[in-house]
């Protein structure tokens, strides 16, 4: 019996750690909005841009890669 708990306990423990150490990720298309938008009197323009993030072991990385339109004058 005692053999049994001892096979569970060291199941339960190697899920978790396989969890823990596992990278999340994730990559496709956003849209973005220009910074200048920010501004008061600037109209929004948005572009689609390409991401990707990685978060692995407690460090994020995320990246954007792309380009907006031209902001409205």
């Amino acid at each position: 019996m005692a053999h049994t708990i001892n096979r569970t306990a060291i199941g339960t423990v190697t899920r978790a750690v396989i969890d823990a150490i596992e990278p999340w990720y994730d990559w496709g298309k956003i849209s973005v909005q220009r910074m200048e938008t920010l501004r008061p009197g600037k109209s929004i323009t948005d572009g689609e841009v390409r991401y990707f993030e990685l978060q692995w072991l407690g460090i994020h990385i995320a990246f954007q890669v792309g380009r907006t339109p031209k902001g409205a004058r």
